[in-house]
């Protein structure tokens, strides 16, 4: 059973109305990780539907949180934000309502592509608007307790006058360097002392003040708990740090239980996405991968079946150069799969891995199966003119018979995803320029008799890759050549360089006289075929 059915099973035997949130930190533009649990999120709660239930997903915008540290993303300037609440902040380009606005508008509408739509929802509207003064109460009023909580949990000291609540600081507008210290039913009572984020220190202005529960937050282990318990948030996923002993998850269920007598939610732990050189994504780093960028050069479905693939809790690392041309072949096999058409499968993988690709649809599965694989776009793209000519190669190629307009649309989005990745991320040997005129190149003598017996094979061959390319491999050990000295022959005779794409298909994708007439140009005739005996 495919791993989204399991949850949902288990979700549907508690009960059939569920919610699910997933919050992200509004500290600069949100990575490819940050889509992570969402999507998760959104893969269980379809099959609940489907299974009969109802689910709501909410995307809990933390725009309350202040910035941290500057992240190389946002200008210099910025440094004057830190320890202010987030959603407080200027559009950094100027052109947005606000900061929260500039990254979260993109990363939503770039989740749409992909089937995927949480309710936005603004966690410092929420505490504006009063949505948490009974559960800010609640933990102002129980603080030993819950200061007693934390410490049996994790094991981490509290002050015996520590208070759950960072006050807003009216003088210089940070919420990161106040410390509560007095709760009189209505108002805290707060000193501008500084805070350590992360490892920096953020110093205080030194204003000691008042501060109503609608002008601050809870911290985020209280804040997580009060706010399963007020939206009824039935399963959450969650980086698997968080599922530590002792650590956040079991912290803020302790809380949810003891404090506000709700149940806490069942947690879906889900691994960390890294790069290839295992490096964790996140905010801090250079550069930022976001899921557009992904989708742009993945194609939706291939961008959403990369989550859904596998368990949660298994490995993930992305790769967005010759990584996307695996994902690409792994999602075809389920393509293949779902309609009974793959053979390379142990027969009780078929199921799963069908289900895989249907659960990575974004406007159904279509009625009848067409494919035209990645790999083979690379070449074909770059060999074509236009749409009308990249059908006509196809045509050469591929069995377009069963193309629907639905499969049409379908393609043309992949090939711009090739032409994207073609141009952002493509290894240097995958880009290529077929050469209209042959190029200048020296050979031997023994490749020149070898295109020639070479050529009277592909002028008869059926024009498939496979035929195409078993032609040239056996050409070359008849003749005493390296199988991949025959294909750098082949590469620099057609491309002026000695990598390629897959050759089969390459040429496969050209017509067939100007494969067979550039071959013609660089060889010779074996004189053992005129009766004269060489020997070379």
């Amino acid at each position: 059973m495919h791993w989204v059915d399991v949850y949902a099973e288990q979700l549907l035997g508690r009960g059939k109305k569920h919610f699910v949130e997933s919050g992200t930190s509004i500290s600069g533009e949100p990575h490819l990780g940050s889509a992570e649990d969402l999507i998760i999120s959104d893969g269980i709660a379809k099959a609940i539907i489907a299974g009969g239930g109802e689910c709501k997903t909410i995307w809990a915008m933390d725009d309350l949180d202040g910035l941290r540290k500057i992240p190389p993303q946002l200008p210099k300037e910025f440094e004057q934000y830190l320890g202010q609440p987030a959603y407080v902040l200027p559009c950094p380009d100027g052109c947005c309502d606000s900061f929260a606005d500039h990254f979260t508008r993109p990363f939503l509408e770039n989740l749409e592509r992909i089937d995927v739509r949480p309710e936005p929802v603004s966690v410092a509207q929420m505490y504006r608007d009063g949505k948490y003064d009974e559960v800010v109460k609640i933990a102002l009023d129980k603080a030993a307790e819950i200061t007693a909580i934390i410490k049996e949990v994790s094991g981490s000291e509290r002050d015996d006058n520590w208070l759950p609540f960072f006050a807003i600081c009216e003088n210089c507008g940070c919420i990161l360097t106040t410390q509560a210290y007095a709760w009189d039913g209505q108002k805290v009572s707060y000193r501008c002392k500084g805070g350590t984020a992360g490892k920096n220190f953020i110093p205080g202005c030194g204003h000691e003040g008042q501060a109503g529960i609608r002008q601050g937050k809870l911290p985020w282990r209280v804040e997580w708990a009060a706010r399963w318990s007020h939206l009824g948030v039935t399963f959450e996923p969650m980086g698997k740090d968080l599922m530590a002993a002792g650590g956040t998850y079991e912290t803020g269920k302790a809380i949810c239980e003891q404090i506000f007598n709700s149940p806490a939610p069942l947690a879906v732990p889900y691994e960390w996405i890294v790069t290839e050189g295992g490096k964790r994504l996140g905010k801090s780093v250079g550069r930022v991968l976001t899921i557009g960028e992904f989708v742009d050069i993945a194609t939706p479905e291939i961008a959403r079946y990369f989550f859904i693939r596998s368990n949660p809790t298994s490995h993930k690392d992305v790769d967005f150069g010759l990584g996307i041309m695996k994902l690409a072949e792994e999602y075809e096999t389920a393509e293949r799969a779902y309609f009974g058409l793959e053979t390379g499968l142990p027969e009780k993988e078929i199921e799963d891995v069908g289900r895989n690709y249907e659960i990575s649809q974004i406007s159904g599965v279509p009625e009848t199966f067409s494919q035209v694989s990645y790999s083979h776009l690379i070449s074909t793209v770059q060999v074509s003119r236009d749409w009308d000519h990249i059908l006509e190669t196809l045509s050469r190629t591929d069995n377009l018979s069963q193309m629907t307009p639905e499969h049409e649309r379908r393609l043309k989005i992949k090939v711009n995803a090739v032409k994207v990745w073609l141009a952002t991320h493509a290894p240097e040997d995958m880009v290529f320029q077929l050469q209209i005129e042959p190029p200048a190149t020296e050979i031997s003598e023994l490749q020149k008799y070898a295109l020639d017996d070479l050529l009277d094979q592909m002028k008869i061959i059926d024009w498939t890759p496979d035929k195409i390319h078993n032609a040239i491999h056996e050409n070359a050990v008849s003749h005493g050549i390296k199988a991949g000295d025959m294909f750098k022959l082949m590469y620099r005779i057609f491309l002026n360089h000695t990598k390629g794409p897959r050759l089969g298909y390459f040429l496969a994708s050209l017509d067939q006289k100007f494969v067979t007439d550039r071959i013609k140009h660089f060889s010779e005739p074996h004189p053992e075929k005129h009766g004269v005996k060489v020997d070379l």
